[in-house]
This record gives structure tokens, C-alpha cells and sequence, in this order.
């Protein structure tokens, strides 16, 4: 799934859920529940050009912006932005494991069993299907986001 679902749903979890020790777990579990949906994420296939860069960072930047618009009354902005952060983390520890090897935590056997997870979790299908998929969460992270 692109960002800007991740992100919303992320910090509507944490403005919806008062309690941070639960709202932000929450936030991060949501990736996994939306990554097993059925979903369009570009079907990127490395390796990455400048191209695919610039549209991740618009797509995270425009995610960023809506949680920003809807909720920047909210005093508790920082932590809903911080949800929105979880929501799309699991996404970024992939990137790290795929294509950071190197790095010492990508030896940690939990971190292995999780991004291992979150790679046979996937559930992509056409753009016009996974359309719907995102537009139902992101119109139900809106409505948390400016209703609740």
C-alpha cells in the first residue's frame, strides 16, 4: 500500500485512542493489517531510480500534509504525527533489510522473522482494485482524524 493510508491510518489510531502505551502500538500493527488487505503499491521491483524516489517522497509528503491539515488544532499534534511515523516504520525497516545488509540489526533474529513477515503478508492486485482498498482507509482515517 503507498504511504499516505499508512500514515493517516497511523495518527487517526493515535487521536481515536487516548493512551499512547496502546494507540502506538497500534499505530505500527496497523501496516501489517493494511499491508494483508488486498492493495496496490506500485509493484516496485529494485533497482530504484530517481523516479521512484521522487514519487515515495511525494506520496510520504503529501500523507504528512493531510495528518498536518486534520489535526493541526489537535495540541496532542506531535504524537499524532508520531503515529502517523509507526504506521509507515515497518515499510522503512524492510528498505533496511533489503537493502542495507550490512547494518547490525538486520542480523537480529526477530528483526529477520518480522520483515520476512512482512514480505509474505503481501497482498497486491491491480490499481483499480487496490484504489478501493486505499480510499476506504484513508476516508475512514479522515473521518477519525476530524470526528473524533
Amino acid at each position: 500500500m503507498l504511504s499516505t493510508p499508512h500514515l493517516l491510518i497511523g495518527a487517526a489510531l493515535v487521536k481515536a485512542i487516548p493512551n499512547p502505551a496502546i494507540s502506538l502500538p497500534a499505530a505500527f500493527a496497523s501496516h501489517f493489517v493494511l499491508d494483508a488487505t488486498p492493495h496496490w503499491d506500485g509493484s516496485p521491483h529494485p533497482p530504484f531510480g530517481k523516479k521512484f524516489y521522487f514519487w515515495v517522497g511525494l506520496d510520504y509528503l503529501f500523507g504528512l500534509f493531510l495528518i498536518w491539515w486534520f489535526a493541526r488544532s489537535n495540541p496532542q499534534l506531535p504524537l499524532i504525527m508520531f503515529g502517523g511515523f509507526l504506521g509507515t516504520a515497518p515499510d522503512f525497516m524492510l528498505a533496511s533489510f533489503r537493502g542495507f545488509e550490512f547494518l547490525p540489526w538486520n542480523k537480529w533474529a526477530w528483526y529477520k522473522k518480522l520483515n520476512n513477515f512482512h514480505r509474505g503478508i503481501q497482498s497486491n492486485v491491480p490499481p483499480a482494485s487496490g484504489f478501493v482498498t486505499a480510499a476506504v482507509a484513508v476516508g475512514l482515517a479522515i473521518f477519525l482524524l476530524v470526528k473524533v
